[in-house]
């Protein structure tokens, strides 16, 4: 407290001495310049006597020159003037007496109020006078010696120096003796509060004297006493405070955690909408309450034809003016009026052009549930329409050549069966009746009945597929033992291998053959693929072999070592009308449709068919279906049906 009472001291002391500084300045200037203030009258009364001896004499002017300077340097000489200088209002020295003088002595400075040239000997003044009329004003300059007044003024400052200094030395001891006198109770008082036992203080503060400083000394100490007895139950809040403080921080360190998450969060999704919305392939537009287009992307300003700044001038009713299909208002106001819209509009180009467009509105609301804005989502589907139009159109084209060709195979097949339906059986008729010796027209009997039975299989098969691709044949799912099926099927071509000479084989490998399948078609497909095999197959051997594949599957496989298929012809081995010894001279008839009609025969039944085949070495084709896990009699795995 010592400390703090003598810089108390101290900042009073150097305040009333800062005072008394001031004090000497405006001392020092109010003498110094009311000397320098006589000093200039006394001359300015000098330069009033030739300025108006001038003013009087106009005459001594004539033709921008002094004509008689006799009286005028007299008058001067007087006056102590060393030099004298009249200029015109414009400044253009018009004549003089000693202008080198008045040069050398800088005479213009008179101006600044420098008034005593830099060495002291000249006191130099301008007044302003007028010679003949008001027209013809100018200024004269003068110069008078200033050796007397260089002195009078250099004693009346050291003067006024003096009397400053004195005066501010004064204060300042006045100051400090003041300032010991009335502070040294305090002193003492800041001695005793910085004392740390309170009976002491309370003793010495005793002896104190009952005027103000006593009072207040023990005032303080009663202060001192409450402050004490006041510390202790701060304290006590100070550390229930703390913990408080310690938990509340904690707490909410928590929560500017979580903020700042959020923030982070909230600015990673505006960012992420900003990218999505700048570049959705679809249009996009954020619309204000009454209309206006807050913001566009890439993609709505391509369809409509006009840059983002262009649509930010915009209304959307420029873009959705007319009425959307099925309403009677008009899109732009069902916008401003809905919450949300899923329909399809007219949307206009800059062009003038008219879109359709599927639109999709979402508004935007606040906090509290009030509309900010609306989110539109546009999307050009002129081309769509159109293709859809030619679709519809083609559909219709397609049912109506589906139902010719439905028409015109029932009519084929009724046309054509009919004829056959009496030829084929009078075949055998006109055999039986013609003499077998006649080996010429037996031979055309048998190439008429051959040729009826092919245009019967092709008609058979044309309407077979025709069924198939149109979806009208209806299977028939029942469960029966594959094994024998195919055990039946493979013993019909035992004579025709006979007649070539190729061996035929059965085997069944499979724990159960057990399949649910239509039955016809089932055996169809093995029906053309053995007689294929037949067919294509000049030597060696065929076999029809049953296996278990994978988990509940079995897998029939029919090999040949016949002239084999191309690797390039593979591809195009299931397609309808593909063969791959084709024109007039192919060495093998069929149709080409065999094959493509197993295939959709074996996926009718829920199977799999594929081909391994190398030219010239022969042919394998499997065939995978589901199979039923029954208990089955066993059966002869294997069987030689014919061997030669």
């Amino acid at each position: 407290m010592k400390n703090k009472s003598k810089k108390l001291q101290l900042s009073l002391t150097i305040q009333f001495a800062a005072f008394f500084v001031l004090l000497s300045f405006f001392v020092f200037y109010v003498f110094n310049r009311g000397t320098e203030e006589n000093i200039y009258e006394k001359f300015e009364s000098k330069s009033e006597i030739i300025t108006r001896y001038i003013e009087q004499n106009p005459q001594i002017f004539s033709d921008g020159k002094l004509i008689v300077k006799e009286d005028l340097t007299q008058l001067l000489h007087l006056n102590d003037a060393i030099y004298f200088v009249l200029v015109d209002k414009k400044g253009v020295v018009i004549d003089g007496i000693n202008l080198d003088e008045a040069e050398h002595n800088l005479y213009l400075h008179s101006e600044q109020s420098k008034n005593l040239s830099s060495d002291g000997t000249v006191y130099r003044i301008h007044t302003k006078v007028n010679y003949g009329d008001k027209s013809k004003a100018g200024k004269v300059y003068i110069g008078y010696k200033a050796g007397d007044v260089t002195v009078e003024l250099k004693q009346k400052t050291i003067q006024t120096i003096l009397y400053s200094f004195a005066i501010l030395f004064g204060g300042m001891l006045i100051t400090y003796l003041l300032s010991m006198i009335s502070f040294r109770p305090i002193f003492k008082l800041y001695s005793i509060l910085d004392k740390t036992d309170r009976a002491e203080q309370k003793d010495l503060l005793s002896k104190f004297k009952g005027n103000e400083v006593g009072s207040l000394a023990h005032k303080i100490f009663d202060m001192m006493v409450q402050l004490d007895k006041s510390s202790h139950e701060v304290e006590n809040l100070n550390e229930k405070l703390r913990g408080v403080f310690r938990e509340k921080i904690y707490e909410l360190d928590v929560e500017i955690s979580h903020r700042r998450k959020a923030e982070i969060f909230l600015k990673q999704t505006e960012e992420m909408f900003k990218i999505l919305f700048e570049n959705a392939p679809i249009g996009m537009l954020i619309v204000s309450n009454d209309g206006k287009v807050i913001k566009s992307n890439i993609a709505f300003c391509t369809t409509v034809g006009y840059d983002e700044e262009e649509i930010a001038r915009l209304n959307i009713k420029n873009f959705f003016e007319d009425s959307s299909v099925g309403a009677i208002r008009s899109t732009y106001q069902l916008i401003l009026e809905s919450d949300g819209l899923d329909l399809e509009c007219k949307l206009s180009k800059r062009n003038g052009r008219k879109l359709i467009a599927l639109l999709k509105s979402i508004k935007i609301r606040d906090e509290k549930g009030e509309p900010l804005n609306t989110l539109l989502q546009v999307l050009d589907i002129t081309q769509i329409k159109k293709v859809q139009a030619e679709l519809e159109l083609a559909l219709d084209k397609a049912k109506e050549s589906d139902r010719l060709k439905t028409a015109f195979l029932a009519q084929m097949s009724h046309e054509i069966r009919t004829p056959l339906n009496v030829i084929l059986p009078s075949i055998p008729i006109i055999a039986d009746e013609i003499d077998q010796k006649d080996t010429e027209l037996v031979s055309i009997l048998h190439a008429v009945d051959n040729a009826g039975k092919r245009l019967h299989r092709t008609i058979d098969m044309i309407l077979s597929m025709s069924a198939v691709q149109s979806g009208n044949y209806k299977t028939k799912f029942e469960k029966f033992n594959l094994a024998v099926e195919l055990k039946n099927i493979t013993y019909e071509f035992t004579a025709l291998c006979k007649d070539k000479g190729l061996e035929l084989f059965f085997s069944n490998n499979s724990s159960s053959a057990e399949i649910s399948a239509d039955k016809y078609t089932i055996g169809q497909v093995f029906q053309n693929l053995l007689g294929n095999a037949v067919k294509y197959t000049q030597k060696g051997h065929i076999s029809v072999t049953i296996d278990d594949y994978e988990e509940n599957k079995l897998v029939v496989k029919v090999e040949d070592t016949g002239i084999g298929i191309s690797e390039k012809f593979l591809k195009n081995l299931f397609k309808p009308f593909t063969q791959e010894d084709t024109g007039h001279a192919r060495n093998y008839e069929g149709n080409g449709l065999g094959l493509a009609l197993v295939r959709e025969y074996v996926i009718l039944n829920k199977g799999k068919i594929s081909v391994q085949s190398e030219k010239d070495k022969g042919t394998v084709f499997s065939v995978v279906f589901d199979k039923i896990l029954l208990e089955v009699p066993s059966q002869d795995k294997n069987l030689l049906l014919n061997e030669v």
